[in-house]
């Protein structure tokens, strides 16, 4: 019998890629999955695919009670299909409206293969979204559940511990994407300046670059790891076998991450959070610390200030010392 597999160690595939469906002559030559895997394969980064993935999978149970995408017959795509999927869809505004645009790019890729015929493309797009919203998800994490979370990580004498801690350093100090985080290879990481900085780009949605910066603690943990990582090429934080062999050609999946994460929980006895609650903690740091919105959009890849006010979960605190620095004279 084969060995299972832990989750940390877990890797994802990604969807085709679009060289074969590029050769399409005819619409009889269009498989039953290649309307959605010419979508997939369109979007240029992996957190863009994963999404979609994610949201296309939604469609499949809905459609043929399994979790799985290419199992869809994407070339029957029309309105009512659409409407009938979103009908049965659950979940937030937010997450509905993402499957929408997930099966309006499907239907883009269907009429351009030309299975989809322009009327029921149009309908497609006429489809309407949810207008509606909920209460933000997430939450900010205390400073004892931080300090807590570091300090398991740091006891835990293996590569792993090592791995973790400089994994949650960096998603702390820049705000990092659990993709982003799971994607990071050697090549995108400078050498320590002077001031003891170290620079890292990281590619986000959309394809699009920033620069981060790690310096203190954070840095720290990083160096600690890639002494105990080496040089070689590969993925900054690969995955570790249970018999602590650091694989540098293997890059974990995000699910690897949510599971490591998990652990470290348990372990810190903190309430539960996911690793975009480092996102949101880092953004309540900033803006505690007077640093303008719109520096903090650019370093968490923001293209508008609004999304990243959304991430701001300070609530009563950033409330309260906003009107301490007002002042009102009084004159006894």
């Amino acid at each position: 019998m084969a060995a299972s597999k832990s989750p940390e160690n877990d890797t994802q595939v990604l969807v085709p890629v679009l060289e074969p469906m590029l050769t399409v002559q005819s619409p009889d030559k269009v498989t039953p999955s290649m309307p959605a895997a010419a979508y997939l394969a369109s979007l240029t980064t992996e957190i863009s695919q994963r999404t979609i993935v994610s949201s296309l999978n939604k469609a499949a149970m809905i459609l043929t009670d399994q979790d799985d995408w290419q199992l869809v017959d994407w070339r029957n795509m029309n309105a009512a299909v659409v409407a009938a999927i979103m009908a049965k869809a659950t979940g937030a505004p937010a997450t509905r409206n993402k499957l929408l645009s997930a099966l309006k790019g499907v239907a883009r890729s269907a009429f351009r293969l030309k299975v989809l015929s322009a009327d029921d493309y149009a309908a497609i797009r006429d489809v309407k979204g949810d207008s509606g919203s909920r209460e933000l998800a997430g939450r900010d994490l205390k400073k004892n559940e931080v300090e807590d979370l570091m300090r398991v990580c740091c006891n835990d004498a293996s590569p792993a511990g090592a791995r973790d801690a400089a994994m949650i350093a960096f998603a702390l100090l820049t705000g990092a994407r659990r993709a982003e985080i799971a994607m990071l290879g050697m090549d995108s990481l400078d050498k320590l300046n002077v001031d003891g900085m170290r620079s890292i780009k990281v590619i986000g949605k959309r394809n699009k670059e920033r620069e981060l910066y790690l310096h203190g603690g954070a840095e720290q943990a990083m160096s600690a790891w890639l002494e105990i990582r080496g040089d070689l090429e590969g993925a900054v934080f690969c995955a570790i076998n249970k018999a602590q062999k650091i694989h540098h050609d293997r890059q974990m999946s995000t699910a690897g991450l949510d599971w490591i994460l998990k652990k470290r929980m348990r372990q810190a006895a903190i309430a539960p959070m996911s690793w975009h609650d480092f996102r949101r903690t880092m953004t309540g740091d900033l803006l505690d610390a007077g640093v303008d919105i719109s520096v903090a959009a650019g370093i968490l890849g923001h293209s508008n200030v609004q999304t990243t006010a959304r991430y701001d979960r300070r609530g009563k605190r950033a409330k309260i010392s906003g009107s301490e620095k007002l002042n009102v004279p009084f004159f006894d």
